[in-house]
């Protein structure tokens, strides 16, 4: 799946990565997220989803800088697992007042790789309409 080389795209998808990122970080960092948003018993949920969301956004703004590949999905999760631990971590900073959970960060890794096979099985559909359709097939995962 290859997006029309514009502008608008490329920075479309920085925003929206960007802001995205800082909700999440902004979002994971409150003292008491339990006053915002009703959190009954397990929380992974919404671990998962959240960085199911954050992986999907980085392929989505490489595949505007160019083809994703093999390995550029997993550096991707690679990436997206750090910044689970990262984040994990932080929330023990003084005046957060949060706990560092080892099963939070694996509902993260879970759903970074929920995120791209989503995000792959998409693009493969969108390929193969593009060449139903009569437009040239573009780059797909390679082995790089």
């Amino acid at each position: 799946m290859a997006f029309p080389d514009t502008n608008w795209l490329r920075r479309s998808s920085g925003i929206a990565l960007l802001v995205y990122l800082s909700a999440l970080i902004t979002g994971t960092h409150l003292p008491h997220p339990e006053d915002l948003i009703s959190i009954e018993g397990n929380d992974k949920w919404l671990h998962f989803g959240a960085y199911f969301g954050l992986a999907f956004l980085m392929a989505t703004r490489q595949q505007t800088l160019r083809p994703v590949t093999r390995s550029a999905l997993l550096e991707i999760w690679c990436l997206s697992a750090f910044t689970g631990v990262v984040d994990e971590l932080t929330q023990m900073l003084p005046g957060i007042n949060r706990q560092c959970e080892f099963a939070d960060w694996l509902a993260d890794i879970v759903g970074a790789v929920c995120g791209l096979l989503v995000w792959q099985l998409i693009r493969c559909v969108l390929s193969r309409h593009r060449t139903e359709t009569g437009r040239p097939r573009t780059s797909g995962v390679t082995g790089h």
